[in-house]
């Protein structure tokens, strides 16, 4: 009966669009997602006009930052997963496009493979009962922080970022009496980020707040955010614009980095885990001697990682000096591939 629903179903669509042939058999992202292909759209949390919960960031409107090279480079898992989730929009005779809308499509598939295979998914009643109690109460609670406008004022957060496709993305969040709830995000592909364009978005997300209830609006430091929001400030007076802390420092840190003395530490530092993390014994033989602790290491993103990275040195230096005057160290670098760095890793750790 399943088999014949499902064939049924295939039948059907292919006769509805008979250029999609055999290799050719799957959803169109035009019509209902056309507005994201042209470069901008808004995606709310659950409909439009409605906000986050006021516990914070939705943890289901971003993809998890947990990911493995090994799953990212492999096209064969890649094939399995659509396969699988194509079958389930075929079977249940669901749009296609609904693939392409939304952030919760990657989310849930990165959902399921961080808790691992055999987990039970939910079963209708489920999701029609519990889980969207879950959202009406979240949705309640966010008409409960409109009423808190105009009491407390607002300060309008714009982060950028890139997706996982690269695509530039421009979130806005909005802040009022310590509550943090998503407001909507904004496709910036082959869109030039200039002054008129940020200071166009941000008016537009200041006007379906209301002016009255913005207080103030925080973004990155760069040039056009920094022009756009003194525009701001001049149409409307009462309004402040602050850069943001965190990338202020961050600019800081990365002015700082690149002194010689501090540059030539860090790559020290980066050297030494690279060394380590190269070789799955030397991992290993580091942890017996930290009890389990990784090395935190620098990362490209965001330059304050690297100084947090300095510090996990400081604090496990002895640690890795041992490691370094053991004789297991010797042993597992007593190669010619490994011999003069593991010598050159072991001059820096001791001096």
């Amino acid at each position: 009966m399943n088999e014949s629903r499902y064939t049924g179903h295939v039948e059907d669509e292919l006769r509805r669009n008979p250029s999609k042939g055999a290799g050719h058999y799957g959803g169109s992202s035009k019509g209902s997602t056309s507005g994201a292909k042209r470069g901008i759209f808004q995606s709310y949390g659950v409909k439009s006009g409605v906000e986050m919960p006021s516990s914070g960031f939705d943890p289901h409107i971003f993809p998890s930052s947990k990911k493995t090279i090994k799953g990212m480079l492999s096209k064969e898992g890649m094939k399995k997963v659509g396969k699988a989730v194509s079958k389930f929009f075929i079977f249940n005779a669901l749009p296609f496009n609904a693939a392409d809308s939304g952030p919760y499509m990657q989310s849930m598939i990165d959902t399921i493979a961080e808790v691992g295979p055999g987990v039970k998914g939910p079963y209708g009643y489920q999701i029609g009962g519990i889980y969207l109690n879950e959202e009406v109460e979240e949705l309640e609670n966010i008409n409960t922080l409109r009423v808190k406008w105009p009491i407390f004022g607002c300060t309008i957060m714009c982060a950028g970022w890139s997706s996982r496709t690269r695509h530039p993305i421009i979130n806005f969040m909005i802040y009022c009496d310590r509550n943090m709830i998503y407001h909507s995000s904004v496709d910036c592909t082959n869109k030039e980020k200039n002054i008129n364009f940020i200071f166009g978005l941000m008016d537009r997300v200041v006007e379906e707040i209301g002016e009255q209830n913005v207080v103030q609006v925080i973004t990155d430091n760069e040039s056009s955010f920094r022009a756009a929001g003194e525009i701001l400030m001049q149409k409307i007076k009462h309004l402040f614009w602050s850069p943001c802390e965190a990338h202020c420092i961050d600019l800081m840190l990365e002015d700082i980095g690149k002194m010689k003395s501090v540059k030539a530490t860090i790559d020290e530092a980066k050297r030494i885990t690279s060394f380590i993390y190269n070789s799955d014994k030397i991992v290993n033989l580091m942890k017996i001697y930290t009890k389990d602790r990784e090395l935190l290491r620098p990362v490209i993103t965001r330059f304050a990682t690297e100084y947090i990275a300095l510090e996990s040195f400081i604090r496990h230096q002895m640690e890795l000096r041992q490691l370094c005057t053991c004789d297991e160290w010797r042993t597992f670098n007593n190669t010619a591939k490994w011999r003069n760095e593991a010598i050159r890793v072991s001059e820096i750790v001791l001096t």
